[in-house]
């Protein structure tokens, strides 16, 4: 401890009582920090919720999860959604907390033996943390999960306002899409996610996301271990499912989580009146950012360009760093995620 700072792992019984309101103090709060997205994760990964502390004031923040890698080769440390941390005070910016937290971080990954550590933070770019994380050593992957980008909705704007602001053709693809009589269906009954699981199967077969496949008992222990943080929906039209999927919720924030649809939604359309439902359920429920979550206009350019038409400014995140005890340690791990990019999802 230097004067008042201490860098600490919760123990599972304070972390089961303070965590959440930990997360939600920070700005920039994010569900795959919450305790719950650690249940969730819990099996596949062991969950450690470590904190730099000022007294009981936590300056930064991050749920880690862990896993020993193949043929002891080391431990992997990966912080999706965050480290989250304050950006100001008082007297402006200050980010001596993450310069902190991350040293921690590094040091109990040292304890580890072999080690690497992978971030993904989801505030918008922060030229001052950019160097902040350089600084501690962390450097960009080659081997990134995803680009950084993405569309955040201003779900605060009247509806004509958000309405107005999609592009002509896509709203005229809304527009026959509510003609073709697209009902949404919105919760997280087994009927509900029975009929979504096959929509969500066929896409991961039909892209070769095998590793993101989920059973229908995937997704009820998913809703169980979420509950309300975690809405489904079912598009249909002419007597049929269309397209489907679910937003994750955590405050005033939303998230896409996932995402499909068929060639009969597609033909009728039924996606776009689906981002136009959620987004209106989303604003009832008091959400005011709308991650539409990651676009990549390389690999997949078909929903890059229909993100595209919902008319929003593109977000650069600080998005993903790595680093590791040893340098083919990362070399090797960015090889490996090169092989499989769903491997940390």
């Amino acid at each position: 401890m230097v004067n008042g700072i201490r860098w600490d792992v919760l123990t599972p019984e304070i972390a089961a009582r303070d965590w959440d309101g930990f997360v939600s103090s920070f700005d920039d709060h994010h569900i795959r920090q919450t305790l719950a997205w650690g249940r969730l994760k819990t099996g596949s990964w062991t969950p450690a919720h470590a904190a730099l502390f000022n007294g009981p004031t936590p300056l930064a923040a991050a749920l880690i999860l862990e896993r020993r890698l193949p043929l002891g080769v080391g431990s992997l440390f990966w912080i999706n959604g965050g480290p989250l941390y304050r950006k100001r005070h008082a007297r402006g910016q200050d980010l001596s907390a993450l310069q902190d937290f991350l040293e921690g971080l590094k040091e109990r990954a040292r304890s580890r033996g072999r080690a690497i550590i992978r971030l993904n933070f989801d505030i918008a770019m922060d030229l001052d943390a950019q160097l902040v994380v350089r600084a501690a050593g962390f450097s960009r992957p080659l081997s990134p999960l995803g680009t950084g980008l993405t569309y955040r909705a201003d779900l605060t704007k009247p509806l004509e306002d958000i309405r107005g602001s999609f592009e002509k053709n896509w709203r005229n693809q809304l527009n026959r899409a509510e003609k073709a009589g697209a009902v949404v269906e919105f919760g997280r009954s087994p009927e509900l996610l029975r009929r979504y699981q096959p929509l969500h199967d066929a896409l991961c077969v039909r892209k070769g996301l095998h590793g993101q496949r989920l059973s229908t008992a995937d997704l009820e222990r998913m809703t169980g271990i979420l509950g309300d943080s975690i809405l489904f929906f079912i598009v249909s039209a002419a007597g049929a499912d269309g397209c489907g999927g679910a937003v994750w919720v955590h405050g005033d924030h939303a998230w896409f989580a996932l995402s499909s649809a068929n060639e009969h939604g597609l033909r009728h359309n039924l996606p776009n009146a689906m981002f136009w439902e959620v987004m209106k359920r989303l604003k009832d429920m008091g959400v005011s950012v709308f991650d539409i979550t990651g676009i990549d206009p390389a690999e997949n350019p078909g929903v890059y360009n229909f993100k595209r038409g919902l008319g929003l400014p593109p977000v650069e995140t600080l998005g993903e760093w790595q680093w590791a005890t040893t340098p083919w340690l990362a070399r090797a791990f960015d090889a490996a995620i090169f092989a499989r990019r769903d491997s940390l999802q």
